[in-house]
């Protein structure tokens, strides 16, 4: 009698409620932040799976409702199994997959709890401090709304898998949508909110179930409707009112028709924000979306000084634009090179920052996780900074490590200068040694966003496998040139990986002297 007890208390707890394991600020891991760092929590929800199959042959009193929950888990693996990279790298997958790590397993938890299951909830507990913290659930929601504006796209179109008029073979869920809807509200964006909590209706509507453990649609129903009357969403609620009523049993009519009466009598009051229509879209967003007039290109030539070595292997180069100088390279890096910065930089990313009043700190407006590189590390990375020599005519002496990144859900950069203007900050002039000049290289292609854009030029350069972007960032005379302002657009589809080299002014006395303008 207890068992059937705690399953009806399970059955009663407001839609969505979960427990939330809050860990201190040092140890989140901010999944959301890379492709590559989420594929582990792939490879821990596939020994979630795999438990709860064990568990389900222990129940067999629960055994359909534990099995369809398998079914659709082991799905998603298949799905993944063929390209991990590749699942992660849709955002609606990396969204869902952080969203399920972060509610569902804690809530299917609390259900095999007692009186069986103890050792799936074992291993739940024991990996309880790698799943997503409330922190990464958020940080994935703010992406959804990150690629949403940037790209311009439609919250149905979103949870329908179609993002940028091309159909991915992936949606979100009522649960999904749900929780995208009550971060949004929230926080005041009461539209946003309205909009995700819509579409999550449709799918309760269409039959679909929200609470990952229920047996009374009827009740569930209920409950969404109910919630969203506290939240005054009248027009939202009433249609799942009206379902709940044809599904309801004897125990449950009454309260139903209770909330009917009551969502009728507040209806008239409800209150719709005004849309206010995009007239004016940012530079930034408009390289975002491809949307830059083509520039007739300066030329395209062989690089094959000053270096000996590039007699014999010249170097692709097109020079983009003059002031300031920006030259693109192509096939700088062979596959097999990165191939070894991708199994070099795997194990080691850790949450990128950003330089902010003389340190560095995590920022939103950097969302990917890097690690640097040595280029006295190996054979290899020596060859790749003897490279950057001799494509940029620079020295590397005194210049900082190579940055390794990944991009995950959304991942970004907003739009920044690589210099720090020392000058503005009043630093004695022996320690000045600004950035003078940035490389940096595309490890991947990108299906649909993740391209650099200089706002200010108009300029945006799309991710290709072996591509390098250099450009100078300071004038002639040393002073920062502003219209090197750059950013990198958010990953709508893909996995991108990028390495950059920043080249300091210091060592570059024979090499670029400082000139007056």
């Amino acid at each position: 009698m207890l068992f059937y007890k705690r399953i009806h208390q399970y059955l009663l707890i407001a839609l969505l409620l979960c427990v939330v394991y809050v860990k201190n600020e040092e140890q989140e891991k901010s999944h959301s932040n890379s492709v590559a760092g989420m594929e582990k929590l792939l490879e821990l929800e596939s020994q979630f799976i795999e438990g709860f199959n064990n568990y389900a042959n222990e129940m067999q009193a629960k055994l359909s409702l534990v099995r369809s929950f398998v079914t659709a888990m082991q799905t998603e693996q298949a799905k993944a199994a063929q390209n991990r990279e590749h699942y992660l790298s849709n955002p609606l997958n990396a969204f869902a997959l952080i969203r399920r790590m972060h509610r569902d397993w804690i809530e299917w938890k609390n259900f095999i709890e007692e009186p069986m299951g103890w050792a799936q909830a074992d291993l739940i507990n024991e990996h309880k401090d790698q799943l997503p913290s409330k922190t990464d659930l958020e940080d994935a929601c703010v992406a959804m709304k990150r690629l949403k504006d940037v790209y311009n796209l439609k919250t149905r179109d979103m949870a329908n898998g179609l993002l940028n008029d091309i159909q991915y073979n992936v949606s979100l869920n009522a649960l999904d949508t749900y929780e995208l809807g009550s971060y949004f509200h929230n926080h005041q964006d009461t539209q946003l909110a309205r909009e995700w909590f819509s579409e999550c209706s449709n799918m309760l509507l269409d039959g679909e179930i929200l609470h990952p453990i229920t047996l009374d649609q009827s009740n569930m129903l209920f409950i969404f409707a109910s919630t969203l009357v506290k939240m005054k969403y009248y027009s939202v609620a009433r249609p799942l009112i009206e379902l709940a009523m044809k599904l309801a049993n004897e125990k449950n009519t009454q309260k139903i028709l209770n909330l009917r009466g009551e969502i009728e009598r507040l209806s008239p009051n409800e209150t719709f924000a005004e849309v206010i229509a995009e007239n004016s879209t940012s530079l930034y967003q408009k390289g975002c979306r491809g949307q830059f007039a083509t520039q007739s290109k300066l030329y395209c030539q062989y690089k094959f000084s000053p270096a000996p070595f590039l007699r014999l292997a010249p170097l692709k180069m097109e020079l983009s634009h003059l002031d300031p100088l920006i030259i693109v390279y192509y096939d700088v890096l062979s596959a097999a090179e990165i191939k070894q910065l991708q199994c070099y930089a795997r194990p080691l990313l850790d949450i990128a920052k950003v330089y902010e009043d003389g340190k560095n700190v995590f920022q939103p407006v950097r969302t990917s996780k890097g690690t640097w590189l040595d280029r006295n590390y190996s054979n290899w990375s020596r060859t790749i900074g003897r490279r950057i020599e001799d494509m940029t005519d620079l020295t590397l002496n005194d210049s900082a490590e190579m940055q390794i990144l990944n991009y995950g859900l959304g991942g970004h950069y907003a739009a920044h200068y690589d210099y720090f203007d020392f000058v503005k900050e009043n630093k004695p002039i022996n320690e000045i040694n600004d950035r003078i000049a940035t490389v940096l290289f595309y490890l991947t292609q990108v299906d649909q966003g993740g391209a650099t854009v200089f706002p200010r030029l108009q300029q945006s350069f799309s991710p290709q496998p072996g591509m390098a972007v250099f450009w100078l960032n300071l004038h002639d005379d040393g002073t920062p040139n502003n219209q090197t302002l750059h950013g990198a657009c958010p990953v709508l589809v893909g996995s991108k990986w990028v390495m950059t080299q920043w080249i300091e002014e210091r060592s570059q006395i024979y090499t670029r002297p400082c000139l007056k303008r």
